[in-house]
């Protein structure tokens, strides 16, 4: 019910005297107020346009969800207005004489506030320079004999794509070859979240369907490309604030967020933190300061895919044989396969898969399903037809908790079954069953249970069951325990037992022990990595198995050049030396760089030429610019902020920066420039001394004439002036009047700033009239 205020109800247009049938007429007519709105307790900004009718105050859907109330809950839409005395709990007190209106509303009729857990925005647009990569990772090894093997990436990248070949080329004596791997063109659309690529690539598969390798043409959705995209379903959580409120958000009781929420409703989605069954702590405050807690349960499975959302491969070409043994071994018959899923709702997600070729159809369906809080069940099935006539089913479930998880995935063909990889001599196994009983013990322990079933036609059978217990001991001493049984083959079993020690300063013990077969195992290890910033690391090795005794010893060096690695094996005595060299040479800049493996994106730092100036990534400095003012960073995220900067404090003196810092966002394999524009200040220090050849004495005014700039003289008659010409003349302001200095500047190259003088200011003496 609403409650008014007498002065709703009085003419503010005319102070004439009014019949009472004159004064109700007006009353009824339509007048449109524009009033500050005051929501249960809290001003709403701007001023709200309402309509008052009848001593009644109506608004449009517009005005409502101006004000922070939900047009939607009240059924209002487009131009509508609705009395706001119709409204199931909502109360308004309007008071003409201050222009305001007070509304109190219950929470189901607010518009909640909306946040996201993650806090992100969408990437910066990636960018990508011109330039070549090539990978390298080359070893020698000598005994009776030397050989030399040697990987290598050609990667050409620009802004609309890469081009990449993969390939080992081996020199062993009596054999010079070269076996090609991978060579495609690739272009990526972060619009569409998709990828073309031409040339060799691998075909998408799903948990109940096989991936093969064929050359020609594939169109994929690629998520990569934005890196801030939740694909699959997050619970949104919800609830209230009497007042505006921090707001604390708690995963299975770990302190996940921290944020300020106005009063009333909110919505928070993204919540992150789990991967499983939880619960969800929320934490506000009352109007009277009381802690409120709200505990809501909750299920994240990222197999499935959010609502609406969908993924998927389309390829077609010519099917791969032979991979990595010849260069150019392909199938004749034209193929092609196609994969898609969708997330219909939050609880269900289906897929789709197709191949053909070489006489053979291949299709089939499937869904994953979650039961609210009881885990997930997935199941598909598929037939072939053609030469290979058959069909498989397969089923599986999955449920995560936080005090144990089990996997379970059974799958099952009939008939003769083959898909394209069979028709490659790849057969399909007839049975597989999967069993995995993960159990977490106290803190910091796990004892997990497993079963692998694996049967192929006309093979041997394999029934494998094993357990696994692990126990830490902060980050300095853990423990294992593991052992496994073939009951296919009563023999075929094994057990180990092992430690791990961390020594502090990258350096790390290792040691296991077992029996594998009715043979004995062991091994000991003792390492240290090389630092990041680059150094020396090493490893040693000892072990046996079965009677046969191995030792290795390991050195290793790794520079921004790239990773040398020295090893010297003995097997049964047997003596082998081994020498690794792992890098990359980029061309980018009109300059050639050694540097370390680039696997995707990185940048080029360009100072113009200056050297010796550190630069820092993610606020941690990992170089110095080189003679050319270049340095590498081999190792960005692509499609992501990678902060960029350098430390001007390190700048020459006659050196200007308009910007210290940069994010550099690169597209994936490619490398983007890091330009840090340096400019020449044409500046000197400038020794004056009067006519006399005295000291001009500091605090002088001095104007220079080419640059219209003023400043004044130093101690020692040092001034400093920049902006400067080849001829130059200043004006200084003495006690005998005002006196001219001239000089000559000419830059030298890398010599800071000069300090030029003594230069003779001398007073113009005054003509006579």
């Amino acid at each position: 019910m609403a409650v008014m205020s007498p002065a709703c109800l009085a003419s503010t247009d005319s102070t004439e005297a009014m019949t009472p049938a004159a004064f109700l007429g007006k009353a009824n007519q339509p007048q449109e107020v524009y009033l500050e709105v005051i929501l249960n307790g809290e001003r709403q900004g701007s001023l709200q346009h309402l309509t008052l009718r009848g001593g009644k105050l109506f608004a449009t859907s517009q005005t409502l969800d101006a004000i922070g109330l939900s047009s939607g809950k009240l059924g209002v839409a487009g131009t509508d207005e609705v009395p706001l005395d119709a409204v199931t709990g909502l109360r308004y007190r309007y008071d003409a004489s201050t222009q305001t209106v007070t509304l109190t509303a219950e929470d189901r009729l607010r518009r909640p506030y909306a946040l996201d857990a993650r806090q992100l925005q969408k990437t910066p647009g990636a960018d990508s320079g011109r330039g070549l990569v090539v990978n390298y990772d080359a070893i020698v090894q000598s005994d009776a004999r030397s050989r030399l093997a040697s990987w290598s990436e050609e990667r050409y990248f620009d802004s609309h794509g890469v081009f990449s070949n993969t390939g080992v080329a081996y020199l062993y004596p009596g054999m010079h070859r070269y076996v090609r791997y991978d060579t495609s063109w690739s272009e990526s659309d972060p619009d569409t979240l998709s990828t073309v690529q031409w040339g060799d690539a691998i075909s998408s598969s799903l948990a109940w369907s096989r991936s093969i390798r064929l050359a020609g043409w594939q169109w994929r959705s690629n998520f990569a490309l934005r890196p801030d995209l939740v694909t699959f379903p997050l619970p949104m959580l919800s609830g209230s604030a009497a007042v505006p409120s921090a707001l604390d958000l708690y995963i299975n009781n770990m302190h996940q967020l921290h944020t300020d929420v106005p009063s009333g409703p909110f919505e928070l989605t993204n919540a992150p933190g789990i991967t499983g069954a939880g619960q969800a702590t929320l934490v506000t405050r009352d109007a009277l300061g009381r802690l409120l807690t709200t505990s809501l349960p909750l299920y994240v499975d990222p197999r499935l895919l959010a609502t609406g959302l969908s993924s998927y491969s389309v390829e077609m070409g010519f099917v791969r044989r032979n991979y990595g043994v010849a260069s150019d071994d392909y199938d004749p018959h034209p193929a092609g396969s196609g994969t898609l899923r969708y997330g219909v709702n939050d609880a269900l997600t289906v897929e789709g898969h197709a191949e053909a070729g070489d006489g053979l159809l291949d299709a089939g369906g499937g869904a994953l399903v979650r039961l609210g809080m009881a885990g997930v069940v997935n199941g598909s099935l598929s037939a072939s037809g053609g030469r290979m006539q058959g069909t498989q089913l397969s089923l599986g479930y999955q449920l995560i908790e936080p005090r144990f998880s089990i996997s379970a995935q059974t799958t099952r063909t009939f008939g003769d079954y083959g898909d394209l990889a069979a028709r490659q001599g790849t057969p399909v196994p007839t049975a597989i069953d999967q069993l995995t009983l993960s159990l977490p013990l106290f803190d910091q322990q796990t004892l997990a249970f497993s079963y692998i079933g694996y049967r192929v036609r006309g093979g041997i059978a394999s029934r494998l069951g094993s357990v696994s217990y692990n126990v830490n001991f902060g980050n300095l001493l853990s423990l294992f325990f593991s052992g496994y049984q073939d009951f296919s083959q009563h023999r075929d079993r094994g057990f180990f037992l092992g430690v791990n020690i961390g020594l502090g300063n990258r350096v790390s013990l290792d040691a296991t022990a077992g029996q594998q077969n009715g043979k004995l195992y062991y091994n000991a290890n003792a390492a240290r990595a090389p630092d990041y910033g680059g150094g020396w690391g090493w490893g040693l090795q000892a072990g046996g198995s079965g009677g046969i005794a191995y030792r290795q010893a390991q050195l290793q060096y790794l520079g921004g050049a790239g990773q040398v690695t020295g090893t010297l094996d003995t097997i049964a005595g047997h003596a082998t030396g081994s020498l690794e060299a792992l890098g990359s040479v980029v061309l980018m800049d009109d300059s050639i760089r050694a540097a370390r493996r680039i696997y995707d994106g990185f940048a080029l730092v360009s100072t113009d030429g200056v050297a010796d100036i550190p630069v820092l990534h993610d606020n941690r400095i990992i170089g110095v610019t080189d003679a050319q003012g270049h340095l590498l960073i081999p190792d960005l995220n692509a499609y992501q902020d990678n902060h960029i900067a350098i430390d001007s404090m390190r700048l020459p003196a006659d050196m200007r920066i308009d910007r210290t810092s940069i994010d550099a966002v690169p597209q994936s394999q490619s490398g983007v420039l890091a330009h840090f524009p340096l400019l020449h200040d044409d500046a000197a220090s400038v020794i004056l001394h009067d006519g006399e050849g005295r000291v001009l004495p500091p605090g002088l005014r001095v104007r220079y004439l080419e640059g219209g700039t003023e400043t004044v003289v130093g101690y020692d008659g040092l001034t400093y002036i920049n902006g400067l010409r080849k001829e130059n003349h200043l004006q200084v302001d003495t006690p005998a009047g005002t006196c001219t200095a001239r000089f000559v500047y000419q830059r030298a190259k890398n010599s800071g700033v000069p300090t030029i003088g003594p230069v003779a200011c001398r007073v113009t003496p005054e003509r006579e009239p």
